[in-house]
C-alpha cells in the first residue's frame, strides 16, 4: 500500500536550470553583441529581447510548476484544438526564409509548432494514463491515434520545417512506447511515414536538395552546406580551450545565426571542448532529474508526462547538435534553454515547470508509509 508525499519539488533540476538560462544570457549576448551594433546601432539588442524572454519564461515555469499537473488532462482537448487551428492559419500567413512557422501576437512571432510538442505530449499522456485497460491499446485505435501523429506531423512538415516535424514524430513515438505499445507495432505503423516524407520531398525540391547535399558532404560527393561548414571551422577554431569568451571570429557574419540555431559552435569556439563538456554535463543533468522524477511520479499520467517532456528535451539538443558538427541534415531547431528564440525558449521552461510540479509529490515507499502510520495511529490512541 503506498501513500503520496507530498514535498517542495526538484530544487536541484531549478538550480541547474537557472544557470543554464544564465550560461545561454551570457552566450547570446557574446554571439549577438556585432551584430546588434551594425544592424541597430545598440550591442545590447539582442540580449534586452533575450533576457524579457528569459524573465517571462522563468514566471511560467513557476506557474506551472505550482498547477497541479493532474489539471493539464482536463484541458488538453482545447490546447490542442487551438494549436491544430494555428498550424493551419500559419500556412497561409507570411513567408519567412521560405517558410510559414509563425504568427504575429501583440508584435510578437509565436512558433505553433514549438508549442504542440508539448501539448502532443499532454495528449498522448492522457490517452495512455490508464494503462493496458484503456480502449487506445485496440489495434484500429492505435491506427487511429498514429494517424493522427502523422497528421500533426504532416502539417508542420509542409509549412516546411523538416526539423521540427521530425521531433514532433520522434516524441510521438517515444510517447508510444513508454504508453505500453511494443516496438514491432510501433514499427509496423512507422512505415505510414514513408509515403508522407516521399510527397514532401516531390513537393518540396529545397528540402529534397538540402538532404541530397547532406549526403553528398558524408560520402565526399558534394561539400557541406556553408553554414555547416561554418560551424564546424568555429568548433575546430576553438580547440580543448577555446578562443576566450567574446573572442570568436564566426559570428562576424560568418556564421549564420550564432545566437539561435548555431549557438553550439558558437560555444565551441570562445570556451572550447571544456566549454561544450561543461553545457552538456548541465544538460545530463537535467535529463537524470527528469528520469527520476518520471520514476518517482505518483500515477501513470505524471510517469508519462514526465518522460515525454525529458525526451522532448533530449531530442531537440541531440537533433541541434547533430546539425552543428554534420551529422545531421540543417533543421533549424534551436538549442533548448540557450538559444535565442522566444517560442522554444517558452515551451521548454513551462516542461520544467511541469517537471517540477511532479516532483512535489512521489509515492511514499512502502516502509516509510508503515512507519508514518503506525505512528499516527500510537498518536491517536495516546490522545
Amino acid at each position: 500500500m503506498h501513500s503520496v508525499k507530498k514535498e517542495h519539488g526538484d530544487l536541484f533540476l531549478l538550480s541547474v536550470v537557472i544557470v543554464l538560462l544564465i550560461f545561454g544570457v551570457l552566450m547570446v549576448y557574446s554571439a549577438s553583441s556585432f551584430r546588434g551594433e551594425e544592424k541597430y546601432g545598440d550591442s545590447a539588442t539582442f540580449l534586452k529581447s533575450h533576457v524579457i524572454r528569459v524573465v517571462l519564461g522563468f514566471l511560467c515555469l513557476l506557474i506551472f510548476s505550482r498547477i497541479d499537473y493532474t489539471r493539464l488532462r482536463w484541458v488538453t482537448p482545447l490546447m490542442l484544438l487551438m494549436l491544430l487551428g494555428l498550424l493551419v492559419i500559419v500556412l497561409s500567413g507570411q513567408e519567412i526564409n521560405g517558410s510559414r512557422r509563425t504568427f504575429l501576437l501583440f508584435g510578437k512571432r509565436l512558433q505553433p509548432s514549438e508549442f504542440m510538442k508539448l501539448v502532443l505530449i499532454f495528449y498522448i499522456a492522457a490517452l495512455f494514463a490508464k494503462g493496458k485497460e484503456s480502449p487506445v491499446f485496440q489495434s484500429k485505435n492505435l491506427l487511429v491515434q498514429f494517424a493522427f501523429l502523422l497528421g500533426v506531423v504532416g502539417l508542420v512538415f509542409i509549412e516546411p520545417d523538416l526539423g521540427t516535424a521530425l521531433v514532433l514524430f520522434f516524441i510521438g513515438v517515444a510517447m508510444f512506447y513508454l504508453g505500453g505499445v511494443a516496438w514491432r507495432q510501433l514499427a509496423k505503423l512507422g512505415l505510414f511515414l514513408v509515403p508522407l516524407v516521399s510527397v514532401g520531398m516531390l513537393i518540396f525540391p529545397y528540402q529534397r536538395q538540402r538532404i541530397m547535399d547532406y549526403w553528398g558532404s558524408l560520402f565526399g560527393t558534394g561539400e557541406m552546406s556553408y553554414q555547416v561548414k561554418q560551424s564546424v571551422i568555429g568548433l575546430a577554431h576553438g580547440g580543448l580551450l577555446g578562443v576566450g569568451y567574446g573572442g570568436g571570429k564566426q559570428k562576424l557574419f560568418f556564421l549564420p545565426e550564432p545566437f539561435s540555431d548555431f549557438i553550439l559552435s558558437s560555444v565551441g569556439e570562445e570556451l572550447g571542448f571544456i566549454g561544450i563538456v561543461f553545457l552538456f554535463l548541465l544538460l545530463f543533468i537535467i535529463l537524470w532529474r527528469g528520469i527520476r522524477i518520471a520514476l518517482r511520479a505518483p500515477d501513470r499520467y505524471g510517469y508519462l508526462l514526465a518522460g515525454g517532456i525529458t525526451v522532448m528535451i533530449l531530442i531537440n539538443a541531440l537533433m541541434n547538435a547533430g546539425v552543428a558538427i554534420n551529422l545531421l541534415p540543417t533543421t533549424g531547431l534551436p538549442f533548448p534553454f540557450l538559444s535565442y528564440g522566444g517560442s522554444s525558449l517558452f515551451t521548454h521552461l513551462i516542461g520544467v515547470g511541469v517537471l517540477i510540479n511532479i516532483s512535489r509529490k512521489r509515492v511514499m515507499p512502502y516502509k516509510e508509509y508503515t512507519f508514518a502510520k503506525a505512528r499516527n495511529s500510537r498518536w491517536s490512541r495516546a490522545s
